[in-house]
């Protein structure tokens, strides 16, 4: 048994990618990282009782606040792995019979009396934590200091406490506690953990140097058999303008993801876009709305509270993380099958939710973009009612995707293409709607990932999680969206444009204030995306697929 310890420890987001930009820069001040799986099962009473489950053994840990202080003491019991069944026994006959199971893979290194760990994978998406143990409550606050130094050393971002326990708290509320035990055997759970360190996982990709690069130069972006499949399902066809009738609905959950940073004037019209959603009884119960403040300073929540009435509507706020992270933190929160992303300025067509949420119950693997009409928020049509309740199908013949031409100052700006041409463009007409736009393609300035606009767009949670989410690496303005689509095309998604519905787009000046600033964003995120096109896919990419 360890001594009564003070635990400090500071916690925020991570990527897949993020850890393995910075992961040689910890390992050469904390030593090589060791990775590990690892089940916590955290029990339910007067106590903050868990169980931890890993490489180094089976250890039970109990926690207590201390006093005027974010840090906690704890006391740990521990044995070796060979002890598990006896150790679960105990517990289970100490009356802990059942608890939440949180499964994560880890990479953590230890110095003296500090620690940091990377988790994957957990209730609360991917994370950071920095650990220093104290014996003296007194050295709580100058500990913490030196985890924030830790912290700024490697660009990390950390969660304010509350945004913490609202992340535990909205991610947790609907998983349901699991037995340690049932009919005299130890829980499926963690008999498999307890296999997977005797067996430790071996992929053969990641002894690859293959990447993302190398990936869409391969991959076809002809999902002609696609449309096969889904016109023997629904009479229609994938680009069809006609819309789905009543009779074709779809059944599972679907998760609409929208970030908001002091954008109440827009978001009131996004939530009434969705109010106004063309949808069945049944289908209405099965969406959910999630809203993710990203430290507004205004009364977005007010806006929020309004249409909470309306639909299953979650209100999650953080403190300043950029867009990337809200959306991350959307999906974690998510619990539906399908993700739909869209921005806070965008108003959707009536039909929207249906079409894209259909599409995905019937097919696999896909990537939907829908395409916009820009207007002005002084536009008229803002304030007639009739106007949402009968939304018109947007115009966008000028989205950039349908017609644009390329000006001889761009190809300075988009150095991630080649063979750039300086013309009018017509990505639609000249790919076939995408079907022949795969095989690292330019057409103008763009490439198939470039098309992937995440103002109004939609795929697999599995298939979002699978590639780690938003890569946090990119800042400002650009990029982010096209290197998501990047990920995604690389483990076998199709691009598909759904042209029988679309969203408004409201215009406003540039988020990062100047077009200037906006430029110099841009550039940066250009480079950044470049070196993670050529970096080994396994350091890129959270779960890469077999290839």
């Amino acid at each position: 048994m360890d001594k009564s310890l003070i635990e400090c420890e500071l916690r925020g987001p991570i990527t897949w990618s993020d850890f393995n930009d910075i992961k040689s820069s910890v390992e050469k001040k904390w030593g090589p990282l060791t990775h590990f799986v690892e089940l916590v099962v955290f029990f339910k009473g007067e106590h903050d009782l868990r169980l931890k489950i890993n490489n180094n053994g089976v250890e039970l840990v109990l926690k207590k606040t201390v006093k005027k202080s974010e840090a906690k003491s704890e006391v740990v019991f521990k044995s070796g792995i060979d002890q598990l069944e006896n150790a679960v026994s105990l517990v289970y006959n100490l009356g802990f019979t059942e608890g939440l199971f949180s499964y994560v893979e880890k990479y953590e290194a230890v110095k003296n009396n500090k620690s940091i760990s990377f988790k994957f994978g957990s209730q609360i998406g991917d994370f950071f934590e920095i650990e220093e143990l104290v014996t003296d409550g007194k050295k709580v606050n100058a500990a913490l200091k030196r985890i924030k130094r830790i912290v700024r050393q490697h660009g990390l971002l950390i969660w304010d406490k509350k945004v913490y326990q609202n992340l535990i708290k909205n991610s947790w509320k609907d998983v349901r506690p699991q037995k340690l035990i049932d009919a005299g055997k130890i829980s499926p759970r963690i008999r498999e953990v307890y296999a997977r360190i005797q067996n430790s996982r071996n992929k053969n990709l990641r002894k690859k140097n293959v990447t993302i690069s190398d990936l869409l130069k391969s991959r076809s972006n002809d999902y002609t058999d696609l449309e096969s499949k889904y016109k023997d399902r629904v009479k229609l066809g994938l680009l069809t303008e006609k819309f789905l009738p009543r009779s074709v609905e779809f059944t599972k959950q679907v998760s609409i993801v929208i970030p908001t940073y002091n954008s109440v004037s827009t978001l009131q019209y996004t939530l009434e876009s969705i109010k106004n959603q063309y949808l069945t009884s049944k289908e209405r119960k099965l969406i959910e709305v999630i809203v993710v403040d990203d430290g507004s300073t205004d009364n977005s929540l007010k806006v929020v509270d309004k249409y909470s009435k309306h639909y299953p509507l979650k209100y999650f706020r953080q403190n300043n993380m950029g867009r990337g992270q809200a959306r991350n933190a959307g999906a974690v929160l998510a619990s539906g099958g399908t993700l739909i992303f869209v921005d806070s300025d965008i108003i959707l067509e009536k039909h929207f939710i249906r079409e894209h949420a259909i599409r995905h119950e019937l097919l696999d693997k896909i990537v939907l973009i829908s395409f916009k009409e820009n207007i002005g928020r002084d536009d008229k049509r803002l304030r007639s009612r009739d106007f949402f309740r009968n939304l018109p199908k947007p115009d966008f013949s000028r989205d950039f995707r349908f017609e644009k031409e390329v000006k001889p100052e761009w190809l300075r700006m988009h150095r991630h293409v080649r063979n750039v041409e300086v013309r009018k463009v017509r990505i639609m007409e000249e790919t076939n709607y995408l079907k022949n736009f795969g095989k690292d393609k330019v057409i103008g300035v763009w490439d198939l990932p470039s098309v992937v606009v995440t103002n109004a767009v939609s795929m697999k949670t599995k298939e979002f999680r699978a590639i780690g989410g938003f890569n946090l690496q990119f800042r400002g303005w650009g990029m982010e969206d096209t290197f998501l689509g990047a990920c995604l095309i690389s483990q076998g998604n199709y691009v598909i444009p759904v042209i029988n519905t679309g969203v408004y787009h409201l215009e406003h000046p540039p988020r990062s204030g100047t077009r200037e600033t906006m430029m110099q964003e841009f550039n940066r995120n250009v480079l950044v995306y470049l070196d993670l096109l050529h970096l080994p896919l396994h350091e890129v990419i959270k779960d890469p697929g077999d290839e």
